[in-house]
């Protein structure tokens, strides 16, 4: 009694090619997903350039977001400038009051009060951002990737006396430089809080524009992670087959 068992090796022997030729190709894609040129001597992915209008707005809007934050800086650097200017001026109002109430020599509380009122000129006149002054100074930010711009000035700080020689100020005086300068701050926090929500937006866009040019830049990617995917697909069934193929040939022999 004999058993024919060729057709059913045969069937596993033509899988054979196939899925050799299968793996060949999954190798390839993946070495060109990951880069590995070496180990299976693929070339890589060639990259796809992204759309020049895309690049163009994502420099425009880094140069926005340049522009916006030196704006922000400089209203920062002011912000600071009239709190001290404001602190200065409550002192001279509070050395002026005692100046009334001092029976006795008040050349001492002279010289402080010119003290205050020669540190509120010095606050007006050297601050200072990158070397450029603050005060009274039109700094210009680029708002968004399009070109628009808005320019802001923060106040000068006035002289507590400056109708007059130089002479210690009153209450009513620094009073007045007290009000003043709280105004002007309170003009610069509302400038400032608008620039910093432009630059949010900013901020949002350019991560928008990264993420779109990295889409651009990942096709090719995506295309051998498909080549990969079907690769796969068409091995199983290969595998399957020879598998399949040879657990019948094996069944056969045990009945030789």
């Amino acid at each position: 009694m004999s058993f024919e068992i060729a057709p059913v090796g045969a069937n596993a022997v033509n899988t054979r090619p196939d899925i050799a030729l299968l793996q060949a190709n999954a190798t390839s894609a993946l070495a060109k997903i990951s880069g590995d040129v070496k180990s299976a001597n693929v070339a890589q992915v060639a990259p796809t350039n992204p759309p020049a209008g895309l690049v163009s707005s994502l420099a425009a809007t880094q140069t926005a977001i340049t522009s916006t934050q030196n704006a922000v800086n400089v209203l920062q650097t002011a912000d600071a400038a009239y709190a001290k200017g404001v602190t200065l001026a409550q002192q001279g109002v509070a050395l002026a009051t005692d100046r009334l109430t001092t029976s006795g020599d008040s050349a001492a509380i002279d010289a402080q009060l010119l003290a205050v009122q020669a540190g509120i000129d010095s606050i007006g006149a050297n601050t200072t951002f990158g070397g450029v002054p603050v005060l009274g100074t039109p700094v210009t930010a680029a708002v968004n990737s399009t070109g628009a711009s808005i320019t802001v000035t923060p106040d000068a700080i006035a002289s507590v006396n400056a109708g007059g020689s130089v002479q210690p100020g009153s209450i009513a005086e620094f009073q007045a430089a007290a009000a003043a300068i709280t105004s002007s701050r309170s003009t610069n926090a509302g400038n400032l809080i608008s620039l910093q929500n432009s630059l949010q937006v900013l901020e949002s866009t350019i991560a928008n524009q990264q993420a779109a040019i990295g889409k651009a830049l990942d096709v090719s990617v995506v295309k051998e992670m498909m080549n990969l995917t079907s690769t796969n697909i068409m091995a199983d069934p290969a595998a399957a087959l020879q598998a399949q193929a040879m657990q019948m040939s094996n069944a056969v022999f045990k009945l030789l």
